[in-house]
């Protein structure tokens, strides 16, 4: 028994000599970490002095981060309500309700908008109704970068379905996005190994024409295909001709690069808007309500200046000039884009009565208004500035981007949805009663109306008669 319990002591007395030497390891480490840390410069000499303006923008960076969340349910509210006004639209094959004689609204001085003599234009809105001379154009649809070998971006372009990819030549090719076989969406299947697109439901294959290259599990059916879209590259994106395919090679892709070299790309954004193309273009191409609807973004603090004027000169487009008392350029180009220049005295700040050009900084946006569907448009917007070229490389500049974007469009769209819900309901006339400042999204109007009023086979709209 004595034995027995001199074993146990033992064996106690080693346990609690390694415990203590553990004990005493543990804190010895501490200690020398709390001394590495004491020696240790304090964390703000370690790191790189920032300078004021890049502290400024990755503070904007982290605060917008936190919005995207909200932004994108703001969204998805708004593309329910306009799928719940769609329900009820009216016979958009009828007759505009209230057409009405307006003016040109071209003195420069922006005092006569008053109907008289020769500048009298019939004005008016088709509801949700797209022009099918509007087809006779180039469209980009998407950017180049986002389309690498694996990816079908689905997308919609003036009613009809498409799905997008690469072929194993890296083409970009384009068919409509429903099965010959039973009209299952392509665009939920795969690019194969072939680099045909994939059907997910039986596995049917098809090239770039839209021709059908395999049918696993049946006898191949000779002839088979879907209809196919003209695609082509072109400064980064995918552009597309919805029209009679045989006038896409005569006709050729518009850039929208800015000329200079000190422009570097810093943003580009794709987003699907509830809206009809027109009137996003309109909402677009009027800077005047930007003091009142865009007072928690870009606009906001501005004054509200006693007058709004645009000067028309000889640039680009149907429409080209400077908004006054603003430092912005503003052109419409055909068929869908909006491109602007503002000057910047500094980071965010436009100074009014100067011009554009007496700026030292610029940023040049391009918003391209794609007629998705009635009552949808894919939106693509590019964004270039002539300044601080490292701030692309920023973390978190493109949820920077994307979040202030999101935040002007939220702006907008609330306004511009209620003008459509008015517009279908035929309870308000969009175009009722233009003043001097409307003058470029008259002009807009005037041109899509007179491209409604164009021969289908051959349309060429004369410019001349919107001078």
């Amino acid at each position: 028994m004595t034995q027995h319990v001199q074993q146990q002591r033992s064996s106690h007395g080693r346990i609690a000599t390694r415990r203590l030497r553990r004990g005493a390891a543990v804190r010895a480490s501490a200690q020398n970490d709390r001394t590495k840390r004491a020696a240790a410069p304090p964390m703000s000499e370690l790191v790189t002095a920032e300078d004021e303006e890049t502290r400024m923008w990755r503070e904007r960076a982290e605060d917008n981060e936190r919005k995207l969340e909200q932004m994108t349910l703001q969204m998805q509210r708004l593309q329910q309500s306009v799928d719940a006004t769609s329900e009820t639209r009216p016979n958009v094959n009828a007759p505009p309700p209230q057409s009405r004689q307006v003016s040109d609204t071209t003195n420069e001085d922006g005092s006569d908008v008053s109907p008289s003599g020769n500048s009298k234009r019939l004005l008016y809105t088709q509801g949700l109704t797209l022009e099918p001379a509007l087809k006779e154009f180039w469209y980009p649809v998407d950017y180049s970068s986002r389309l690498d070998g694996g990816t079908l971006i689905p997308l919609e372009l003036f009613d009809i379905p498409w799905v997008i990819w690469r072929n194993n030549e890296g083409e970009v090719c384009a068919v409509k996005d429903s099965c010959a076989h039973r009209a299952c969406p392509l665009s939920l299947g795969k690019v194969s190994e072939t680099g045909c697109v994939q059907c997910p439901y039986h596995g049917w294959e098809y090239d770039k024409s839209g021709t059908v290259k395999k049918m696993p599990s049946t006898p191949f059916a000779k002839n088979v295909k879907v209809e196919n879209l003209v695609v082509r590259e072109a400064d980064g994106l995918i552009w597309a001709w919805p029209g009679e395919p045989s006038r896409a090679e005569s006709t050729p892709i518009p850039s929208l690069l800015p000329e200079g070299s000190n422009f570097e790309q810093h943003a580009q954004i794709q987003l699907d808007v509830p809206v009809e193309h027109g009137l996003l273009m309109e909402n677009l191409l009027d800077l005047s309500h930007a003091p009142f609807t865009h007072t928690s973004t870009f606009a906001k603090g501005w004054p509200i200046p006693d007058s709004v004027k645009f000067h028309l000169d000889s640039g680009m487009g149907i429409v080209s000039g400077a908004w006054d008392p603003y430092p912005i350029d503003m052109q419409f180009v055909e068929p869908c884009f909006v491109i602007s220049t503002i000057g910047l005295a500094a980071p965010g700040d436009i100074r009014r009565g100067v011009k554009a050009e007496d700026c030292d900084k610029h940023l040049r946006q391009v918003h391209a208004c794609v007629p998705a569907s009635e009552g949808k448009t894919r939106l693509l917007y590019l964004m270039h500035l002539d300044f601080w070229p490292w701030m692309k490389n920023l973390p978190l500049m493109e949820e920077l981007w994307l979040s202030q974007a999101n935040q002007v469009l939220g702006e907008d769209l609330r306004l511009v949805l209620g003008q459509q819900e008015r517009m279908l309901k035929s309870q308000g006339d969009v175009w009722g009663a233009p003043v001097a400042y409307d003058k470029v999204g008259v002009r807009y109007r005037r041109w899509r109306n007179q491209l409604a009023s164009c021969d289908e086979t051959k349309c060429e709209v004369e410019t001349t008669e919107l001078d």
